[in-house]
């Protein structure tokens, strides 16, 4: 814990520093560190858990605003005085019987990269920032659940504003709360989108990527994917070339059974897209024994196991916005 704090410490100290110096390097090295970066911070007990509505889920959004500004990521909203803004609230009330302190609202976190040309076509990467709060006195981080996923997103972000390929699309970063209360934000944004749904190509959903479950304990050069083919099948070839050469990592499938008890597909931001006939993927890395657990904290995290998945979802991005195929009709 010591040497977690000293951690966390350091990068506070230097983060603005560190961001101006490096910014334009993509090097793996550097993308560790910004994974790292951020989720020391995001996971940080200084962030109470980032309860949906709560104060830490403010602070938090506040770094997302901050870094995406630092990084060059335009505001994603409009509000409606006409002002842009990386901010979209929606009215929150909590569940009867909960007697923690909450805000009126919470905020998802948009922010927009522009296509290099015209274009009116856009992809979504998206993940949940909320996790549970402090119950009975323990501080639940959510380091996997989902900072990793946030931390990627905030990273792809970074290495898609210095990339100097064209891009034929644009780009929407989307941080959801809410989540955890039953995908609210996600239900929210799908119901008053920023831009017309029928322009958003695809939503690449990442929730947990940290870790590695006990099926995948020897090997953890591993990710599932979910709904890469439920839409649009040209999506899933998609990710496939995406995943070839060096790089690749085992594909597994497993929760992408329409039959499969744990019903995944349903329980994560993207199913709010695909149940408008939007393709989606979601990537995860699997249910582990820490998972909405106080112990789920960034000591356990593999950043270089979490840097080749966010490195998959950024090669398959990467085909969406600079080649872009049709996805539908399929």
């Amino acid at each position: 814990m010591f040497l977690r704090i000293l951690f966390f410490a350091a990068i506070l100290t230097g983060y603005g520093t560190a961001l101006a110096q490096s910014a334009t390097d993509l090097s793996e090295s550097s993308s560790l560190f910004y994974l790292r970066q951020h989720l020391y911070t995001l996971s940080a007990d200084s962030m109470e858990g980032r309860n949906t509505a709560q104060e830490g889920q403010r602070k938090a959004a506040e770094y997302l605003v901050h870094t995406l500004k630092e990084i060059g990521i335009e505001p994603g909203v409009i509000d409606s005085n006409g002002h842009k803004t990386y901010l979209q609230p929606w009215d929150f009330v909590k569940r009867y019987g909960d007697r923690r302190a909450y805000y009126p609202q919470s905020w998802n976190v948009i922010g927009l990269l522009p296509a290099t040309e015209p274009s009116d076509e856009y992809v979504v990467i998206s993940g949940h920032y909320d996790h549970l709060g402090v119950l009975y006195d323990s501080i639940y981080n959510g380091a996997d659940d989902n900072g990793s996923g946030t931390s990627s997103i905030l990273e792809m972000a970074r290495l898609f504003s210095k990339q100097e390929t064209p891009r034929k699309r644009n780009l929407l970063f989307i941080f959801f709360s809410g989540e955890e209360k039953g995908l609210l934000g996600s239900k929210h944004y799908a119901q008053y989108p920023t831009v017309p749904l029928e322009q958003i190509v695809t939503d690449i959903n990442i929730d947990m990527v940290g870790r590695a479950d006990s099926i995948h304990a020897e090997d953890s050069n591993y990710l599932y994917v979910i709904g890469s083919d439920r839409i649009s099948k040209r999506l899933d070839s998609l990710l496939q070339a995406a995943n070839s050469g060096p790089d690749s990592m085992q594909l597994d499938y497993t929760y992408n059974d329409p039959d499969d008890p744990q019903r995944l597909y349903e329980r994560s931001d993207h199913y709010n897209f695909a149940s408008k006939g939007i393709p989606v993927v979601f990537f995860f890395s699997g249910i582990h024994y820490d998972y909405h657990k106080p112990a789920d904290d960034v000591e356990k995290i593999n950043f270089e196991v979490l840097y080749r998945r966010m490195m998959l979802a950024y090669r398959l991005a990467s085909l969406l916005v600079c080649e872009p195929v049709p996805l539908l009709p399929d």
